[in-house]
């Protein structure tokens, strides 16, 4: 049984924060290097027709999980975190990240300017809405993954990669609707993961200290 005190410590509770950035840093940029080339990689397009070629019902299925990725997602984790732990300072972080994650990504769209698959493929097969708009970053994985990072703060150790199963879940998701590339959503990850790391090291150090520890 491990003990990690909440206050002041929820970043490094993680264990390994600056590998994890170090690995999201690089997601971010690699993500990107593919995203501006012109024209789309022959070799994203076939991974976005074979995953788009899923049946209706792994759609079906992964859709109530996609939601994760949406505004609700932030909400719902803080509420949890809310009322199991009673971390008021982490649940109102995690409503924060979650809008700064949201409207970051809109903001990396409109900067770097790339369609949505059905611009490239005309057999895409649009399962969500019209297909139109950008397309990097994903802005629901950008918010899963940034969720489940400050909810694994949160939560025992072996609950952690579920939370990251279903952050990357909500991606594929975006793919399986036709409506994300994939490297949209590997900047999405990498996007959302940085907010949340960047969120638990400000939270360290405003939060007043207490004694509430977690017990994985």
């Amino acid at each position: 049984m491990a003990d990690v005190s909440r206050a002041g410590n929820r970043l490094h509770s993680l264990h390994w924060p600056g590998v994890i950035a170090a690995t999201a840093l690089t997601g971010l940029v690699t993500s990107y290097a593919v995203a501006i080339q012109d024209p789309v990689p022959g070799w994203e397009l076939d991974l976005t027709e074979w995953i788009n070629g899923a049946p209706d019902v792994v759609a079906q299925l992964l859709y109530p999980i996609m939601q994760f990725g949406t505004l609700g997602g932030p909400i719902l984790v803080a509420a949890a975190v809310g009322y199991f732990r009673r971390d008021w300072w982490l649940s109102a972080a995690t409503v924060v990240s979650g809008v700064i994650t949201w409207f970051g990504a809109k903001g990396v769209k409109a900067l770097v300017d790339r369609g949505r698959p059905g611009v490239y493929l005309s057999e895409i097969n649009i399962r969500e809405g019209e297909g139109t708009g950008l397309g990097y970053i994903s802005g629901h994985s950008a918010v899963a993954a940034c969720v489940a990072v400050m909810a694994m703060t949160a939560a025992p150790a072996r609950w952690r990669p579920a939370l990251a199963a279903v952050a990357g879940l909500v991606g594929i998701a975006r793919v399986v609707h036709g409506v994300h590339l994939p490297a949209d959503l590997v900047g999405g990850w990498s996007f959302g993961t940085l907010v949340a790391l960047g969120t638990l090291a400000v939270l360290d150090r405003i939060e007043p200290s207490r004694g509430d520890q977690i017990t994985d």
